[in-house]
């Protein structure tokens, strides 16, 4: 049963505008693979929480405050701009208990087999898990289809998608989104970086390595560069085509 303060929010996003949404998002998290390498989707379980961003702004005095908001408001409107979801809806699912990453594989799959993404979250609820949900969709290949086919868990094949967009629909190489992964970012920060990297025409593993040695937080590479948080959604959906 969802907490009743969550059950009101969710009653109040469905009537209020994209930019209301942003600020209650999933916080994301990060994982780090054994080699030092962040794997695609990396992060930790989803939790059907609801998690509400009081700080979306960033401060001096408190540097990396609005970093988890940074990260997933700018995950929220990729998945947004490339998919078209409303960042309302999307907010809306995540607090009513569906992982992002089901999200993200939701939506690409839909959007590669032609079929409906509501739809395939349905499958997917019913049958447990994306294996058994896409048995038979068509238009799935690659790196997707062979992670699928033995069973990769979802943040994996959340990050096959998330790498997949970068590459196709944001203008990205495929060596450059290989070369921020393997700086250790995770999902989301392998997003926010190459949309950066887009915008400010500078490389992305250096954005990485400042925030991942402690010379830097998100926050503060925002704002070294004139940017602010609530900027990042018409950033992401220009460089998105």
């Amino acid at each position: 049963m969802i907490p009743i303060r969550c059950s009101l929010l969710v009653a109040a996003l469905a009537l209020a505008g994209p930019a209301l949404a942003q600020s209650y998002l999933m916080k994301p998290g990060a994982e780090t693979a054994a080699s030092g390498e962040a794997a695609p989707g990396a992060g930790t379980k989803s939790t059907a929480g609801c998690h509400c961003f009081r700080d979306r702004t960033f401060e001096l005095e408190r540097p990396a405050a609005a970093d988890p908001y940074i990260l997933a408001t700018t995950r929220s409107s990729l998945l947004s701009a490339a998919f078209g979801p409303g960042k309302a809806s999307l907010v809306q699912a995540v607090m009513t208990g569906t992982a992002p990453e089901d999200l993200w594989i939701a939506h690409f799959a839909a959007a590669r087999s032609g079929g409906d993404a509501g739809a395939l979250l349905e499958a997917k609820g019913a049958k447990g898990a994306w294996k058994p949900a896409l048995a038979g969709a068509k238009g799935l290949d690659g790196p997707f289809a062979a992670a699928l086919a033995r069973g990769a868990p979802d943040r994996e094949l959340a990050g096959i998608a998330v790498d997949d967009v970068l590459v196709r629909r944001a203008g990205a190489s495929a060596e450059a989104v290989r070369a921020v992964r393997q700086a250790g970012a995770s999902t989301e920060e392998t997003i926010l970086a190459t949309v950066l990297s887009r915008k400010l025409g500078s490389p992305a593993v250096p954005l990485v390595q400042k925030v991942r040695s402690g010379q830097a937080t998100w926050g503060r590479v925002l704002n070294d560069a004139g940017l602010v948080p609530k900027q990042m959604d018409g950033i992401v959906r220009e460089i998105v085509r």
